[in-house]
């Protein structure tokens, strides 16, 4: 804008300054004239001069201002959308919730299980097959309140018959908050976390065969209680906790074996209960040290005798994944302690023996490997297992020394068709002192859902 007003009055004095030359050379009298128009000319471009510049100065104050109002301006406005946007958020999940809740069929409904089909050849016993079938269905009635059922359906053993059934959860569970869930009714006993966390499934184990270790803990509780877990300390890990109130056991057997406990006691026939949990800590997310204990005082069907027993339990657990090995190995570990005291005998019958106590333990150790990651076909499919258990009961003097001692090695072989489809096989050495053990071979073809 500048250059163009500046051009046309720098030619005009241009022209003024040739024509004064002209006219002065030609006419010296218009000289004076014309030199005054010229000095009128530079005044004016002169001051036309001094409002550019300070045009130019304004409009750079201008630019500067509302520049620094648009960096400005941004910051306070983006704030307060942010939280104008939170406020209708909430709002929003509010009406939608109430909303929902108003609409019928709103219950969600999740149907799980699995299948299997096993072998079984025993030396010593007769081949069979069996097949069990263990459907689950959980009810989600709204966002804390959940029911867990599940059935087990299986083929008798041990000679002719038909179906069996049984009834593996009936529970009702109410989540507090993100730590903490509450619940009453029959769920899996969390003593031992190898049986309950690992084991349940049949496709989910490594093995065909369950460990001599399950035979002393717990498969169910019917009770109420409280599970959740929480952040260790200075985030030190994770620690998770299951603590029960259940039904306690009662006494089975006869004067002359062991003291044995029924843990299936539904009919509840005496009013002491069972106190127990287990706690766990998770320094990392692969590696778990679990402990677990239960107290009750049972008593024997038709008796007043009363006992003290008390169950302790120790487990751990890990995984490695790498591609050095090639996939994966897993560990566990457990074992457990029965301590059951004086009683248990019927009373009321002079020749009965004096009662007697009762310790047992057991655990067992299990390995298993799956080079999953090794490219070759079948092979990347397939996984080795092995476990070593054991079960030392207590010998009375109506029993041969040794005869409550067990232990066995397992060796296992899986081949995984799809993620929760796998067909196994095993083979089971049995050891028992001073007695033939009864070594087995197992097949099963297990389905998860």
């Amino acid at each position: 804008m500048r250059k163009r007003i500046t051009l046309p009055l720098l030619l005009a004095a241009a022209m003024a300054a040739t024509a004064v030359g002209n006219v002065r050379a030609a006419d010296p009298s218009n000289y004076q004239q014309l030199q005054k128009k010229y000095s009128t000319l530079k005044s004016q471009m002169q001051a036309m001069q001094q409002q550019m510049s300070q045009m130019q100065k304004q409009m750079a104050a201008q630019q500067k201002q509302m520049k620094a109002v648009q960096q400005a301006a941004p910051s306070i406005n983006e704030r307060a959308t942010r939280r104008a946007i939170k406020r209708l958020s909430r709002q929003v999940m509010k009406l939608s919730e109430k909303e929902a809740a108003l609409e019928p069929g709103n219950i969600q409904v999740l149907i799980a299980g699995d299948v299997n089909v096993q072998f079984q050849n025993k030396s010593g016993g007769d081949s069979t097959f069996y097949a069990d079938s263990s459907p689950m269905i959980q009810v989600r009635v709204d966002k804390k309140i959940f029911i867990n059922t599940a059935f087990d359906f299986y083929t008798a053993s041990g000679g002719p018959g038909g179906i069996n059934s049984d009834i593996g959860a009936a529970n009702i569970n109410y989540e507090l908050g993100d730590y903490m869930t509450v619940g009453g009714g029959l769920i899996s006993s969390p003593i031992g976390g190898i049986v309950s966390n690992y084991n349940a499934a049949p496709w989910n184990r490594w093995l065909v065969d369950g460990s001599l270790e399950d035979n002393l803990l717990p498969s169910n509780e019917l009770g109420i209680w409280t599970r959740g877990g929480i952040p260790a300390p200075d985030s030190l890990g994770y620690l998770t906790y299951f603590l029960f109130v259940s039904n306690g056991p009662e006494f089975v057997g006869t004067a002359g074996t062991p003291n044995q406990l029924a843990y299936d006691n539904f009919p509840a026939n005496q009013n002491a209960k069972t106190l127990g949990g287990r706690v766990s800590y998770l320094p990392i997310p692969n590696i778990e040290l679990g402990y677990s204990f239960e107290w009750a005082s049972p008593s024997h069907s038709g008796s007043l005798t009363k006992s003290n027993s008390w169950i302790q339990a120790v487990d751990f657990n890990t995984y490695y994944f790498n591609k050095k090995i090639e996939g994966f190995v897993k560990f566990r570990a457990g074992w457990a302690w029965d301590q059951i005291g004086q009683g248990g005998i019927p009373a009321g019958n002079p020749s009965s023996p004096p009662a007697f106590g009762n310790m047992s333990n057991g655990g067992q150790i299990d390995v298993a490997y799956q080079p999953s990651m090794c490219g070759i076909k079948y092979l990347d499919k397939m996984m080795v297992a092995f476990r070593y258990d054991r079960t030392d009961g207590p010998v009375t003097d109506l029993q041969t020394p040794g005869a409550t001692h067990e232990q066995r090695y397992s060796v296992g072989l899986d081949y995984w068709l799809h993620s929760n489809a796998v067909l196994k096989f095993e083979y089971e050495f049995d050891n028992v002192p001073d007695q033939h053990g009864s070594d087995a071979m197992f097949m099963q073809f297990a389905v998860g859902i």
